[in-house]
C-alpha cells in the first residue's frame, strides 16, 4: 500500500445533505450563556429535547435515518435501539464563538445548519488527546497534507447540511466576523448495545422539563439509569 496503513484512528465524521431542508423560523426561545457564547435553547423553557416540537418532525425523521446509516455502515456496531435523548438550537449571532468541547452522556452527536453563509467559521475538530506535534507545530494552517497527522480538521457549516461524528470528538468554531447569524442545530444519540452473546449495555429512555421558577431540569423515568448486563456463551 503506498499510502501506509492508518492505525489508531480517534473517530469519523460523515456529512448529509438534507434533500429537503426545512424553512428556518426564528420563533424559539433563547438564552444567553455570557460572554461571546452562541444563544441557546438548551437552557430556556424550550423542550430540552427540540426535535420533539411537532414542527420538527421531518427533520427528526431524516435525522434518525442518517442516524441508522451512520451506526450500520460507519461504526458497524450491533445495535438493539437508538435514539435521540437531546436536542437544541444554537444561534451564532456576530461575534460569537464556540469553545471547543466534546459531549458527554452520548455516543453519537449531529449538528445540522439551518442557516448559514460561506464566511461563516467551520466547524473544526481538534485532536487534543494525541498531539502530533509534542515538540514544535510544522502545521500552521488545518486541512493540509496527510490528515492523519493534523492536530485540527475542518469542515464547512454548509446550510442544510449535517456533521455526524462521535460525541467525544473536540470541535468548536472561532469568532463569527460576518453580519450574518449562525443557527445550528445539535443533537446526541443513545443507543441499547449489543456485543452480541457477551455484553450489552442498555439505556432507559427519560423524559425531561425545565422548570423556570427553581432553573432546575427534573427527570421522569421508570429507571434513568444505565444498566450494564453480561451474559455469557458457551
Amino acid at each position: 500500500m503506498n499510502g501506509g496503513i492508518p492505525i489508531f484512528p480517534l473517530g469519523v465524521i460523515k456529512i448529509y445533505n438534507n434533500p429537503n431542508p426545512p424553512v428556518y423560523k426564528s420563533d424559539f426561545k433563547f438564552v444567553g450563556q455570557g460572554g461571546n457564547n452562541p444563544n441557546t435553547t438548551q437552557f430556556g423553557d424550550e423542550l430540552p429535547n427540540i426535535v420533539e416540537k411537532p414542527e420538527m418532525k421531518a427533520l427528526k425523521v431524516w435525522f434518525e435515518e442518517c442516524t441508522k446509516d451512520y451506526l450500520d455502515n460507519v461504526m458497524q456496531i450491533a445495535y438493539d435501539e437508538y435514539w435521540i435523548h437531546e436536542s437544541w438550537i444554537n444561534e451564532a449571532k456576530p461575534g460569537s464563538h464556540q469553545n471547543t468541547h466534546n459531549h458527554g452522556n452520548s455516543i453519537i452527536s449531529g449538528v445540522y445548519y439551518f442557516e448559514s453563509v460561506p464566511q461563516h467559521p467551520p466547524l473544526v475538530f481538534e485532536k487534543v488527546a494525541f498531539n502530533t506535534d509534542p515538540f514544535m507545530s510544522l502545521r500552521k494552517h488545518y486541512n493540509r497534507g496527510n490528515p492523519n497527522f493534523q492536530n485540527q480538521l475542518a469542515f464547512p457549516c454548509t446550510k442544510g447540511s449535517l456533521i455526524m461524528f462521535n460525541s467525544y470528538l473536540y470541535h468548536g468554531f472561532a469568532k463569527n466576523n460576518t453580519e450574518h447569524t449562525r443557527v445550528s442545530l445539535a443533537f446526541n444519540i443513545l443507543a441499547n448495545l449489543s456485543d452480541r452473546d457477551h455484553y450489552k449495555l442498555n439505556f432507559k429512555k427519560e423524559e425531561r422539563f425545565f422548570n423556570r421558577e427553581q432553573a432546575e431540569y427534573s427527570v421522569q423515568s421508570n429507571n434513568a439509569e444505565g444498566e450494564i448486563t453480561r451474559s455469557m456463551s458457551k
